[in-house]
């Protein structure tokens, strides 16, 4: 049984590591290979941010930028859990919490700062 819970204890860990790469590699795409105003084939998509230049690379470098601290954070977090011995259910609502919140903050605050 101790076996089960280290493997399950793995996985909930490796959770964090994969959506940490996931969003290191949308970081890189947004910041770096985003395609160029007015092509919209790859980026970050909204109507309001689609209406110039401007808008367009800073709405992908802010989102960019945001997919990379948040890349950090989930490696942090995992490792703080791992050295805390954390249980698995402390681990899994934590993990929601931190995705939620990261896609939110992904999907609006781009958004958010293109008005101000």
């Amino acid at each position: 049984m101790g076996g089960r819970v280290f493997m399950g204890k793995f996985f909930l860990f490796m959770l964090y590591i994969v959506f940490a790469f996931i969003l290191g590699i949308l970081s890189v795409v947004l910041k770096k290979k985003h395609t160029q105003f007015p092509d919209f084939r790859v980026g970050y998509h909204n109507k309001k941010i689609m209406e110039n230049k401007e808008k367009w690379d800073y709405a992908n470098n802010v989102a960019g930028n945001l997919c990379a601290l948040f890349a950090v954070i989930g490696i942090i977090v995992s490792a703080i859990l791992y050295l805390l011995k954390a249980n698995m259910n402390i681990t899994i609502i934590i993990f929601f919490i931190y995705s939620i919140a990261t896609i939110l903050a992904i999907l609006v605050l781009p958004v958010k700062l293109i008005k101000k």
